[in-house]
């Protein structure tokens, strides 16, 4: 008859009725309430119905209008060998959905990831080798020839496709942030004037005093920041204002999906656009996914990634027509521990270069660039297209009292010895040798962490020849 005969106070509780309408006992009213609460309360009457028809078990899951999912399930009640009515039995099972969306999301981005590494890898060589090839040949012409301005405005180009390829690679299956101790006020703020610069978006800014200090690559969450900030900025065509709020948060555990317990930085950045409809809203990360006329759709998704590799979480509370809401969490720092500076990138100053370097890489167009960079500064280069042969030509070189001062050794070499497995046998050799990793892959720990496995520096492709002279210069100081 559509009557709740008798309900426990946890149903109660879980569907919010007030004591006022238990207590007038208007059953037609109560029903109401409840099915109010369903997104499609209809289709629930219907399957009731139908069980009451039957002696069936039942199981499902009701999607609530707030947001919830509450799993259902149903018994027949037998008295006397007769069923006598249905026994029902509510679970609010919120937090398993969205845990079990956000384990779907990191499953998305691991599959499409490997794909993007390995392009991206491949790319990044191919990079290498054109801007390297533009740039030795912009070198022979005088600034007044009408082809310099070409091969300059080349050069222009690469920084798009760069981009690009760091884009890839910060979600690519493996990448790890460099990881430094950062305060992360000054940075966000920074980075959300200069990308609101020009519009009529006003920047609301507010920091914790005693704001903690964020365990994180900079590079990479500038990459964060901006990608939301360009967001907000393009979802206010006609103005408005974006505040962005940074303070400190300690998180228990299950306060946030995916989330340990521990204190973090928690940074929200509320915009008053468009708002993103609940149909789009579950697949903004997705890759590839974007309602944008223009745009590769890898904006968010970088972001996503981003923060789930730094042990963070990110999500979204959209309405249309009220604006978007984006949180993110940062983990802190846990030690006052120096942070390792990244000397080789910072430095603008040309050092001392040694005489003799062996390359290992097995693109002969990169091995081909970087010997013509390197000679044209005066040092000798031999060059190999793998571990096994850079080993014995380091021995070779060792034994004849003439030994290599530096070696440039790709991460990945297909099918043969990378850097990683030749690094361990060159120490062996001479506990002294001064090796830089090199790669345009980010699925090894190696980049991020190079000292620890032996190498003295990083050189990521694509790389100019002023980039690799720092490097080498550094490393063989």
């Amino acid at each position: 008859s559509g009557k709740i005969l008798k309900a426990n106070s946890c149903f109660i509780d879980m569907w919010n009725i007030p004591k006022a309408l238990l207590d007038k006992g208007d059953d037609e009213a109560l029903l109401k309430f409840v099915l109010d609460q369903i997104s499609d309360p209809q289709e629930f009457l219907k399957k009731v119905r139908r069980l009451y028809a039957t002696a069936e078990m039942a199981y499902d899951t009701l999607t609530l209008k707030d947001g919830r999912f509450f799993e259902r399930r149903s018994a027949p009640l037998i008295i006397g060998g007769e069923a006598k009515g249905r026994v029902w039995s509510f679970s609010d099972i919120t937090d398993r959905r969205r845990l079990e969306a956000e384990l779907l999301k990191m499953q998305k981005l691991q599959s499409v990831g490997t794909l993007a590494g390995g392009i991206a890898h491949d790319f990044n060589n191919i990079l290498t080798g054109l801007f390297g090839y533009i740039s030795l040949a912009k070198e022979q012409l005088p600034k007044d020839h009408p082809g310099y301005s070409l091969l300059e405005e080349s050069e222009n180009c690469r920084n798009r496709a760069v981009g690009l390829t760091k884009q890839l690679l910060t979600f690519a299956k493996g990448g790890a942030p460099i990881m430094e101790d950062i305060s992360l006020g000054r940075l966000v703020e920074d980075v959300a004037r200069f990308d609101l610069s020009g519009s009529n978006v006003l920047l609301v800014f507010n920091e914790a005093v005693d704001l903690w200090k964020a365990k994180a690559d900079k590079g990479q969450i500038q990459r964060v920041v901006s990608n939301l900030t360009i967001n907000a900025r393009e979802a206010m065509p006609n103005g408005g204002h974006l505040y962005v709020t940074l303070e400190n948060a300690e998180v228990q555990e299950g306060d946030v999906p995916g989330l340990h317990s521990g204190k973090y930085i928690q940074v929200t950045m509320r915009d008053e656009g468009d708002g993103i409809s609940s149909d789009n809203i579950e697949r903004i990360f997705d890759p590839y996914y974007s309602t944008k006329k223009v745009g590769s759709g890898l904006g968010l998704t970088t972001v996503y990634s981003i923060i789930d590799k730094h042990g963070g979480h990110i999500g979204v509370v959209s309405e249309p027509n009220k604006g978007s809401t984006f949180t993110f969490y940062l983990p802190v720092v846990e030690s006052s521990q120096p942070s390792d500076p990244k000397q080789l990138e910072e430095s603008g100053v040309l050092r001392k270069l040694p005489r003799k370097i062996l390359v290992m890489d097995d693109e002969i167009h990169v091995r081909t660039i970087v010997a013509k960079m390197l000679e044209q500064c005066g040092v000798s280069v031999i060059s190999v297209p793998g571990g096994k042969e850079a080993i014995v030509e380091y021995k070779q070189a060792m034994e004849s009292g003439n030994p290599f001062d530096c070696v440039i050794m790709d991460l990945t070499i297909p099918g043969g010895i990378g850097g990683k497995e030749t690094i361990k046998i060159l120490l062996a050799m001479d506990p002294q040798v001064r090796a830089i990793v090199s790669s345009g892959y980010a699925d090894d720990p190696v980049m991020a962490n190079y000292a620890e496995y032996g190498f003295k520096g990083i050189a990521e492709k694509p790389y100019s020849k002023r980039k690799l002279l720092e490097v080498v210069g550094h490393v063989s100081k």
